[in-house]
């Protein structure tokens, strides 16, 4: 059974929660203006696609689980 945990409430104060509602928001953008993430691809040599394709994809994981294992404030000052 999921329970929630103690400090649910306060979801929206979450730098993991914020992390994922603006990666949703880029996903969304991406699905929405295929056209315009095609334009930006351009920008990058074919040869280093491959690279920054990992490039982005690690440094998403790393924003998501940073925010996630840091310590952030608590009830009264977070």
């Amino acid at each position: 059974m999921m329970r929630l945990v103690d400090d649910a409430r306060n979801w929206w104060r979450w730098w993991s929660v914020q992390v994922s509602a603006l990666t949703a928001i880029a996903v969304g953008w991406a699905m929405a203006s295929p056209q315009q993430v095609l334009g930006l691809v351009t920008y990058v040599p074919e040869f280093w696609r491959p690279a920054v394709g990992a490039l982005v994809g690690l440094c998403l994981f790393s924003l998501h689980s940073g925010a996630r294992v840091t310590q952030q404030g608590g009830k009264a000052n977070g």
